[in-house]
């Protein structure tokens, strides 16, 4: 199915005429008595369908003992009972006719071999019948705006299922009820909350999608543990950026990304987190650390569409509140405006000389009625042209200084224009005040940590730009005959020169006299490497030698690289000596590539050297890669101020940008293979720059 016919299967499962529930109960201990309740409870206007062989009536309903004995067909049945009746019970359901199963059991690919053959047998039975799939193993369905609850959760034990134009897709059902349960606590909620469990079927995609499609929704919050289809996500995200709806992702796994490279730098610095962040950069989605802080932005951005968020002006009435809510700002990338004159102007009538700057201290303020300061304030920054959004941190204080600026925020007849962010570092004397923003739907943030969480991610989403189309440079053509295997430098080298890259070539020799007769041809001073494909990190291993000066040098470097390659490995297989030109610069950077499994060919870059696992100076993107994109990225590193100029001296920079997009067309040449290179260090000097050592393993 198309993206457009499987949102709208979903949509049709979501407006069920009829639901059957496998399992019914009316015992709360189970999740069947707990999910039939709710259903209940919250106003479904359909037929309910209890199914339960040991019992007449559930909460007044008539049951039926099985799926077949029902009086009618069911569009969509719930299934809360053991595994193990699964099969049986959706083939009764595709004879019914039903057009979806929602499946709360576990026990299927979550559980092993056996689960994973039981899970293929339920979605073959739904693809012969055309029934969607969702789950199994998931927590269910919580959609405010359908007035549909399918879920057990003692979160939905509450009047009413309050609803705000966000969706919530998640690839865990206790986080989904979590943030429910916070999102309803802070004056916030949800048009949909999708527990997508093992995604068997429908799988995230889906879901946002529908998001996507729905007219209710304008904001879609993800939790995502891993990605099914890496080109579903790239597409979704591009139909979410044109439907103009803000896509924010938090995704675990962070620390799994570094993982140790047994052959090159590249695999540890471009580690599955890296380059799903590098993909959610690229593609538009606002990737965040932090639940709190994600539930926050969009409730944030919910009244302000389109709105961006670059400079920040901070309201406190705390100088040390004010100072700490700064350099959390800064510490995530956030400026603070620089207030116009007139602004300044504005505030100079209500506050002494050198508190009118920002962050603004309401504490010193010269107005002593809190109404009129906070309204003078707040529309002030709110006029400044500067100023994108409000922050204000909360610290303790009179309640009623803060009480003044919540009051401006919240009174109807305001329009301030411009996002105002309440950020609550104290503890339960400020619960008052977070219950008078809560009462008029507008979120709080927990700490100023979190307010400047939210903030930079909004920054991020507001600074977005699309990739440009790659154009292949002249001299980058794939050769006839691509090489397999693990090359070695040499090897390396000259596939890395076919493709345009400017390389120190040398000759690998397999005995001392070679190696003189080579260094006299090419001229001293030569650098001199081990060749092995037993030696990955050769500095390592002592199978260097740099500035080899003359004759007599080469010789005794000759005999001093073998005896120590022996002495690190004693079993590898030396090929022979590499004596190459001695290539010079000012700075050392890192070129790499891979095949991700998932996204397919990436590229990464930043510092190199020997450091180049202790400095996280680097940027990795999917191949291949246009040149203004290289330069857009590379210009976000902190190597690249170096580059640029210091003291007076420039470095090549423009051709650091070649080699990049020469490397990423290799690397998309390579794309139907999975492959690892390494260029470490590209050498850069003021005119020139060299890829001095590269090491490419090419698989079939």
């Amino acid at each position: 199915m198309d993206t457009a016919a499987r949102a709208a299967s979903l949509d049709s499962l979501l407006s069920p005429a009829s639901i059957a529930l496998v399992g019914a109960s009316e015992d709360q201990s189970k999740f069947g008595g707990r999910l039939l309740r709710m259903l209940l409870k919250h106003g479904y206007g359909g037929a309910v369908l209890p199914v339960n062989p040991g019992r007449d009536r559930l909460f007044g309903l008539p049951t039926a003992p099985a799926l077949q004995d029902l009086e009618q067909d069911p569009d969509l049945v719930v299934f809360t009972v053991g595994a193990d009746t699964v099969l049986e019970q959706a083939e009764a359901a595709a004879r019914r006719g039903a057009r979806g199963l929602l499946v709360i059991s576990a026990g299927f690919s979550d559980a092993g071999e056996r689960g994973r053959e039981r899970e293929q047998a339920l979605l073959r039975i739904c693809r012969d019948s055309g029934m969607r799939l969702i789950g199994p193993n998931c927590l269910g369905v919580i959609s405010p705006s359908r007035r549909l609850a399918l879920c057990s959760s003692p979160i939905l034990d509450r009047d009413s299922l309050p609803s705000r134009p966000i969706g919530f897709v998640s690839q865990s059902g206790a986080l989904m009820t979590t943030y429910f349960d916070r999102a309803w606590a802070m004056g916030g909620g949800f048009t949909h909350g999708f527990s997508v469990g093992n995604q068997a079927d429908l799988e995230l995609c889906d879901f946002v999608n529908f998001l996507i499609e729905d007219p209710q929704t304008k904001v879609i919050c993800t939790y995502i543990e891993g990605v099914k289809d890496a080109q579903a996500l790239r597409r979704t995200a591009r139909r979410a950026q044109e439907a103009g709806k803000p896509w924010l992702a938090v995704k675990a796994g962070r620390s799994s990304a570094g993982k140790a490279a047994a052959f090159s730098h590249t695999a540890s610095v471009a580690g599955d987190h890296d380059v799903f962040a590098s993909v959610c950069r690229d593609e538009g989605i606002t990737l965040m650390n932090d639940m709190g802080a994600m539930l926050l932005l969009a409730n944030a951005m919910v009244p302000h569409p389109g709105h961006a968020v670059r400079k920040v002006a901070i309201v406190t009435p705390s100088g040390g509140g004010g100072a700490l809510a700064a350099d959390a700002l800064a510490d995530h990338g956030v400026g603070l405006a620089d207030f116009s004159e007139s602004t300044r102007d504005a505030l100079a009538r209500h506050y002494p000389s050198g508190q009118a700057d920002n962050p603004v201290d309401l504490g010193a303020r010269l107005t002593n009625d809190p109404a009129e300061v906070a309204q003078a304030t707040l529309q002030a920054l709110a006029q400044d042209e500067q100023t994108d959004a409000i922050l204000v941190a909360a610290s303790m204080c009179p309640q009623e200084w803060i009480g003044a600026l919540i009051d401006v925020c919240t009174a109807p007849d305001q329009a301030l224009g411009k996002p105002v962010m309440v950020a609550f570092d104290a503890g339960a004397t400020s619960q008052p005040l977070r219950q008078r923003l809560a009462a008029h739907g507008q979120a709080y943030a927990g700490s100023s940590q979190e307010a400047a969480l939210a903030l930079s991610a909004w920054k991020r989403s507001s600074e977005f730009r699309p990739r440009q189309p790659a154009q292949r440079p002249g001299g980058c053509q794939a050769p006839a005959i691509m090489p397999r295997g693990v090359l070695n430098e040499d090897q390396s080298k000259r596939l890395l020169a076919h493709y345009g890259l400017p390389v120190n070539l040398g000759r690998v020799c397999a005995d001392v006299e070679q190696a003189a007769a080579q260094a006299a041809a090419m001229g001293y001073p030569v650098v001199m490497k081990i060749v092995s494909a037993d030696i990955v990190h050769k500095t390592e291993a002592g199978g260097v030698a740099l500035g080899i000066a003359d004759e007599a040098a080469l010789r005794r470097a000759y005999e001093r690289l073998l005896a120590n390659a022996r002495a690190y490995k004693a079993q590898a297989r030396i090929d022979g000596v590499l004596v190459q030109a001695m290539a010079q610069g000012e700075l050392e950077l890192l070129i790499g590539a891979r095949q991700d499994p998932q996204f397919g060919p990436v590229v990464v870059f930043g510092a190199g050297g020997i450091l180049v696992e202790l400095l996280a100076d680097r940027v990795i993107a999917a191949a291949p890669l246009s040149l203004d994109d290289a330069d857009r990225l590379l210009a976000g590193l902190g190597v690249d101020r170096l580059l640029q100029g210091y003291r007076g001296r420039t470095l090549d920079r423009a051709g650091v940008l070649e080699a990049i997009v020469r490397v990423s067309w290799l690397a998309h040449d390579l794309r139907e293979a999975p492959f690892e290179l390494d260029i470490n260090p590209l050498i850069v000097a003021a005119t020139r720059c060299h890829a001095v050592d590269a090491r490419l393993s090419i698989g079939p």
